[in-house]
């Protein structure tokens, strides 16, 4: 990955509905910041995506949960200012309003491979690429499209790092499942989102089924 001032702070941007945030989204950021040597990972909970269906709780929850997810993590933030647009959201939009506050920072894009490899289908892709260093999440047994196998091997190719880390087996949509279901789930999100998640009864209304017998065991994941 060659940022455009290797000098500068280099800030990497996770975007993502986060609905909820779980220990997947957390670990491979907490590896993102250390493999591309972050100063700072804004996690940017999305508003209203233009490729994806609304969030099912509302942007308040999901702002909480990542607040009490990160709070005490360092160099993790929440950047809000997706959730604070009527309009549909583009990635370029996003990096171009934090670019407009850090102008001298280097802005990395942190994005799965499924969402590489539909890169071309983005708003304004090519000049995206441009501005900023893709961080792609390799997953084991994904498949990549023929057109992102030709970014790789471009005239952009050393702006984007395919990286491989810890790919736990958690996924949001997983989580809400579950909740629905009244089952535990315990070690799939922090201790305090699962507190959260709970006292706001979000996802179903069964939520108050899951044992609290946890929240006298000390445990403080």
């Amino acid at each position: 990955m060659v940022c455009l001032n290797p000098d500068a702070k280099k800030i990497g941007v996770y975007g993502g509905s986060f609905d909820p945030v779980h220990n997947g989204h957390l670990r491979s950021a907490q590896e993102v910041m250390q493999l591309c040597n972050l100063d700072e990972l804004r996690f940017v909970p999305s508003g209203n995506p233009p490729h994806r269906s609304r969030a099912l709780v509302s942007a308040v929850h999901r702002r909480a949960m990542l607040k009490l997810a990160v709070a005490d993590v360092p160099g993790m933030v929440i950047d809000t200012r997706e959730l604070e647009r009527t309009q549909p959201s583009y990635s370029i939009d996003t990096l171009e309003s934090i670019r407009a506050e850090v102008p001298h920072a280097s802005l990395v894009l942190i994005i799965g491979m499924d969402q590489f490899s539909a890169f071309d289908t983005w708003h304004r892709w090519q000049e995206l690429l441009q501005r900023v260093d893709l961080a792609v999440l390799e997953r084991p047994g994904e498949t990549i499209s023929a057109h992102a196998r030709e970014l790789l091997k471009g005239a952009l190719a050393e702006r984007i790092s395919v990286l491989k880390v810890t790919q736990l087996e958690i996924s949001s949509s997983r989580i809400r499942h579950d909740l629905s279901q009244g089952l535990e789930i315990r070690f799939l999100v922090p201790y305090a989102v699962r507190n959260y998640i709970r006292e706001n009864r979000l996802y179903a209304s069964n939520v108050s089924m899951i044992s609290t017998h946890s929240k006298n065991t000390g445990n403080t994941q």
